[in-house]
C-alpha cells in the first residue's frame, strides 16, 4: 500500500475513535454532518488527525470538509506541502 493509499484508513480509524462511530460504518462518500459531531467533538477530531499524521491542518481548508473523502484530501494536501511537523510522540517507560 502507498503511503497516500493508506490515509484514508488512517482517517476512518482516527475519525471513527474520535467521533465513537463504528469505523465499519465510514467511508470516503459520508458526510459529517450526518455523524452528529458537535463542535467540541469536531475539535477533538482535528487534534487526533494532526497528531497521527503529525502535521499542522490549515483552519481555512477544515472549513470546507463535508465529506470523509474531503479530510483526506486535505491531510494528502498538507503532508505534500508541509511534510510531519511534530515529532512523533513516545510512549513513556
Amino acid at each position: 500500500m502507498t503511503a497516500a493509499a493508506s490515509i484514508a484508513p488512517r482517517v476512518i480509524q482516527v475519525l471513527g475513535r474520535s467521533a465513537m462511530v463504528p469505523a465499519t460504518d465510514l467511508t470516503p462518500e459520508t458526510t459529517l454532518s450526518t455523524l452528529g459531531i458537535g463542535s467540541l467533538e469536531w475539535i477533538e477530531c482535528v487534534l487526533a488527525f494532526e497528531d497521527e499524521f503529525r502535521l499542522e491542518l490549515p483552519d481555512a481548508d477544515l472549513r470546507q470538509l463535508r465529506t470523509v473523502q474531503d479530510i483526506v484530501d486535505v491531510v494528502e494536501r498538507a503532508l505534500r506541502a508541509e511534510g510531519p511537523k511534530r515529532p512523533e510522540r513516545r510512549a513513556p517507560r
